[in-house]
């Protein structure tokens, strides 16, 4: 037996595992980094603070959607690539005689800050708060739309009926939402969660939020790293080795 091929031949199959295992997706699950109510019955006050946010009709009249944002940037490595997206929320009240509907999440397109009104009732928006007519409080920085600017076409939807968790499965739109923002993290403004049926009363649905402990939004994101620059020099090793080999 030729003992230094076979070395050498055993040297290439692990460097060419090492490189299998550095390129494996990994996966990673973060809460929001702010998270909101627009109540449009309210349209100048902020919900940023406690453990709930709102979204869908209101038995009284009126719209309420939520906004949730999510650090893409400083979670996921530079340049990887997106693999797959869900978004799990838990609804923790429902309305008494409410209606079942489904909800869509929206990817935004303006920022927006999260305030620090009370999450039952609410509070006139101090600077920088978002509200049903502002991005960043009542004297300025006004949503083109009142209620938030969103790109129409729903990333995801969710049919939520009573209490529990729901999880938005992935979708080449919420795929696509993450990997925007990882390569553009400027442009990463979160979404808006509204019910198609948010004119109809009893919609309403009230979800846990970041600061709500187990029940917060969790963002679960499948992705696929660059490999490291020495990898490839690993490849390289690998395959020349075992082309010597097989010509032996």
């Amino acid at each position: 037996m030729n003992v230094s091929k076979t070395v050498f031949t055993s040297v290439a199959l692990i460097s060419l595992l090492q490189l299998f295992n550095s390129v494996q997706a990994a996966t990673v699950s973060i809460h929001p980094t702010a998270d909101t109510t627009l109540q449009e019955a309210f349209s100048s006050n902020n919900y940023g603070d406690g453990t709930t946010f709102t979204a869908g009709g209101r038995r009284q009249g009126g719209r309420t959607r939520a906004l949730l944002l999510f650090d893409i940037a400083g979670n996921i490595p530079t340049g990887a690539t997106i693999n797959s997206v869900t978004l799990t929320l838990s609804c923790l009240q429902d309305p008494s005689g409410g209606i079942n509907s489904t909800f869509d999440i929206n990817r935004l397109i303006a920022s927006w800050g999260e305030g620090n009104g009370s999450d039952h009732g609410g509070s006139a928006a101090g600077p920088g708060q978002a509200t049903w007519n502002n991005r960043f409080g009542s004297s300025g920085s006004p949503w083109t739309t009142p209620g938030g600017d969103f790109f129409s076409t729903a990333s995801a939807s969710r049919s939520v009926t009573g209490t529990g968790n729901y999880t938005f499965t992935s979708t080449a739109g919420l795929v696509a939402d993450v990997q925007g923002w990882l390569n553009s993290p400027t442009s990463d403004f979160g979404w808006l969660l509204r019910s198609e049926s948010e004119l109809t009363g009893t919609t309403i649905r009230r979800f846990g939020s970041r600061d709500s402990g187990a029940s917060a939004p969790t963002l679960t994101i499948t992705y696929t790293p660059i490999p490291e620059p020495a990898t490839f020099s690993i490849l390289g090793l690998g395959l020349a080795a075992l082309v010597w080999r097989s010509r032996k």
